[in-house]
């Protein structure tokens, strides 16, 4: 049987990596612990820790005769835009073999489909299939993560950092179906059901908690104008944003500001930042705890 572990990163997709790796270090300064091109994948990336999550700012790789169109062709369709989540395991082979018995198709870092449990080191699934991409990876490989050295810790985020953050709170997937979509994470990746939440006209809601530390909000949208809903209709069922835990609203949103982006309110304990402020995805800030939240 397979285990999967912590989040290993959300990958956002843009078409100016510099750009972009720029933005985080100015309003996050997160620890970059990788960056550069992977042909095999089509992509040039950076890994970067924000407290306990892991962001990929990715690329399409623009070299001749790119074999692995893969991301060339989601940022043609989507433009800037979250991609797929990742998350650790401990035997791919094992979770391979068990999203096939669920009908599931997989590929491997070339784009190549895979035939389990042949494949060792990571998998992809398809998107339409999983409600957003997933990646699967063997962590041993991975031990370069500073949050896997005994040594790290989130205090510079949370003490010193002027937002203040405590920890992801939750990242957020657009679907049709929110019944369906918890379904398939609890039946299937051995998530556990947090809670459901509704804002009226505006979006249904239910939070599971995956692997170690990681807790997924899909969301339904209720109305036709919501970010939700815009996002739903123009790229289909998929990851929307992230939204961190934090100490101090004020304070994060006077930081906000400072840096010239217009945080807006999201209910009486969220800012937002729109996709248009934060390079396609939407980024939350609240100081509301999640309920039943089993990591407190």
């Amino acid at each position: 049987m397979f285990a999967i572990g912590k989040e290993f990163h959300l990958t956002h997709v843009v078409g100016d990596l510099r750009k972009v790796d720029t933005w985080y270090d100015d309003i996050f300064a997160p620890t970059r612990y990788l960056h550069g091109p992977v042909k095999v994948a089509g992509r040039n990336a950076s890994l970067i820790a924000i407290g306990d999550l892991v962001v990929e700012p990715m690329e399409p790789l623009r070299v001749p005769n790119l074999s692995n169109q893969s991301v060339t062709r989601f940022h043609a369709r989507h433009g800037d835009h979250l991609h797929s989540v990742a998350y650790y395991v401990d035997d791919v082979p094992a979770i391979s073999l068990h999203l096939e018995e669920h009908g599931i198709r997989m590929w491997d870092i070339s784009g190549t489909p895979v035939k389990p449990p042949n494949e060792k080191f990571a998998v992809w699934t398809h998107p339409n299939q999983t409600y957003g991409q997933l990646e699967f990876a063997f962590v041993e490989p991975f031990t370069i993560d500073p949050r896997l050295q005994p040594a790290w810790s989130n205090e510079f985020w949370r003490e010193r950092h002027p937002l203040g953050i405590e920890r992801a709170s939750h990242i957020t997937a657009v679907v049709k179906d929110v019944g369906a979509a918890k379904k398939f994470y609890c039946d299937i990746l051995n998530s556990k059901f947090i809670c459901e939440t509704e804002t009226a006209g505006h979006k249904r809601s239910a939070f599971v908690a995956i692997g170690e530390d990681t807790v997924m909000e899909f969301a339904q949208p209720l109305g036709s104008n919501s970010a939700e809903a815009q996002d739903l209709e123009r790229h289909g069922e998929g990851f929307f944003g992230v939204t961190f835990k934090i100490r101090n609203l004020a304070g994060a949103t006077e930081f906000l500001k400072s840096k010239q982006l217009k945080p807006e309110r999201d209910g009486p304990n969220a800012i937002v930042l729109g996709r248009e402020q934060a390079f396609g995805m939407v980024i939350g800030f609240t100081d509301r705890q999640l309920l039943n939240d089993p990591r407190v």
